[in-house]
């Protein structure tokens, strides 16, 4: 979830929510948070980048539930460099992560959601994507490639799954204050497939701090983020599909 602030905001709207991250405690912080207010919850924590862990999580929820109704593929990190020092490794991983992973979700997902005893079931896909994808940013040509490519796997699952009774949608978000986007000297490195990674903007990207070009004049908080997906996985949104919806604040609009 990876948020900050506006915690006593949300609220459970009936959904039992299966809440994967890669850290454990991070997961059993977000089951706690909803319980606390009277939501339901589980975690199911693993590395989505094992290409064997998406199947086993989808199994694993079915069997706890007996259905699947949403999934929001939200897992990411940012790996940047300008493109002179971009290496493959580098750009490979985050392609795995904003590409393959939401992929492989979706297709574990096929079986069950194709079955024609599920053909009523309100079923929806929802993709992370960001403004890096729709208009290119400086020092992201890894990111921005990846998440240009979470539109296109959208607009796919949408087209082929429609008679599956099945949506896809994508969110495409600006300035939201997570720990992707403090400065890196706030997070600590994380390892991954052998490479040490590190969430955050760094304070020198003024350009993309600047709030100037934001029409509300201020960067988005987590639950600003998630009431998008909570319409997108609503019945609110139930002709809406194979679209990507930005929330932004204004900015590149």
């Amino acid at each position: 979830m990876n948020r900050k602030g506006d915690r006593g905001i949300v609220c459970p709207k009936g959904a039992k929510i299966a809440v994967n991250d890669l850290d454990i405690n991070k997961a059993e912080d977000v089951v706690r948070e909803i319980r606390g207010f009277q939501g339901d919850a589980e975690s199911f924590p693993g590395n989505v980048l094992d290409e064997k862990f998406p199947p086993q999580l989808v199994n694993t929820v079915l069997q706890r539930w007996g259905k699947v109704n949403c999934l929001i593929n939200n897992a990411g990190f940012c790996h940047d460099s300008a493109i002179h020092k971009m290496d493959e490794d580098k750009f490979d991983i985050i392609m795995k992560i904003h590409n393959y992973v939401p992929f492989r979700m979706t297709r574990a997902l096929s079986g069950h959601w194709m079955d024609s005893a599920h053909k009523d079931m309100p079923k929806t896909v929802i993709n992370v994507s960001s403004t890096s994808g729709l208009h290119g940013s400086m020092g992201q040509i890894n990111y921005a490639t990846a998440k240009a490519g979470v539109v296109g796997l959208t607009k796919t699952i949408a087209s082929e799954w429609a008679r599956y009774n099945i949506r896809a949608n994508a969110v495409a978000y600006g300035w939201i204050d997570t720990r992707i986007t403090c400065p890196p000297t706030e997070s600590k490195p994380m390892m991954l497939g052998g490479q040490s990674i590190r969430h955050g903007i760094p304070e020198s990207a003024k350009k993309w701090r600047d709030v100037s070009d934001i029409p509300l004049g201020r960067p988005g908080s987590a639950d600003e983020a998630a009431r998008v997906m909570l319409f997108l996985a609503s019945p609110l949104s139930s002709y809406v599909t194979g679209t990507c919806i930005e929330c932004t604040g204004g900015r590149f609009m």
